[in-house]
């Protein structure tokens, strides 16, 4: 009875904010008008574990997340909730061969707030907050609807790259999560105004000996 309770208080208490607004981010994308080349995302999950995103960049990209602790369950509006203990994430993309990217793991929930920090194939990275709404204190915890990404610079290429992240405590329900790569140019070095005068200078000396060779030869 008190499981029933407190699952229909904590329904009521979040059905009004990111359940409403389904499917739509509030903040805009983190990687702004580079185009990902690896790319997937989740705004209803079918399941706890899920491998089929609601978007691919393309067909042959392979992507999955999985709550890998926390008892969760799939709600009627497609989130993944747990309201008897805190919950942790795994997530996959398919990645390149080569390469160096930029590498994202982005999600929405509602309820408890999510930790900080993520890792991508066990490397760190800490949260940057891009939307929140506070809902104020449910059963005894801060609680808010957030928007919040993790951002790994120049990362080497990898065929599959692992996510993990969780939530602090119990009753954080996951509302979208999207993974995405972008690949980082090659900037070719541009020579400083010293290195073309230091060019000039040689060669310069050697037509100078050049001269002076041909000049003695005569």
């Amino acid at each position: 009875m008190k499981v029933s309770v407190l699952a229909l208080t904590l329904g009521m208490a979040f059905s009004g904010s990111a359940f409403a607004t389904q499917a739509v981010w509030n903040s805009t994308n983190p990687w702004g008008t580079s185009t990902p080349t690896s790319y997937a995302e989740w705004n209803l999950f079918n399941a706890t574990t899920d491998t089929s995103p609601d978007i691919a960049l393309t067909a042959g990209t392979a992507a999955s997340v999985q709550e890998t602790t926390g008892g969760a369950f799939v709600t009627g509006g497609g989130n993944i909730y747990s309201f008897s203990s805190a919950t942790s994430f795994t997530a996959t993309l398919s990645g390149a061969s080569s390469g160096l990217f930029d590498v994202y793991l982005r999600i929405g929930t509602l309820g408890t707030l999510a930790s900080t920090t993520a890792t991508l194939n066990g490397v760190s990275a800490t949260s940057v907050l891009q939307f929140n709404e506070d809902q104020g204190v449910v059963m005894g915890g801060a609680t808010a609807e957030q928007e919040l990404f993790w951002k790994w610079s120049s990362v080497s290429a990898a065929s599959l790259y692992t996510f993990k992240f969780n939530s602090t405590s119990s009753s954080m329900s996951l509302d979208q999560l999207a993974l995405a790569t972008v690949s980082v140019p090659t900037v070719t070095p541009v020579p400083e105004p010293e290195a073309y005068s230091m060019m000039a200078l040689g060669l310069g000396l050697m037509a100078f000996a050049a001269r002076r060779s041909a000049k003695n030869s005569a």
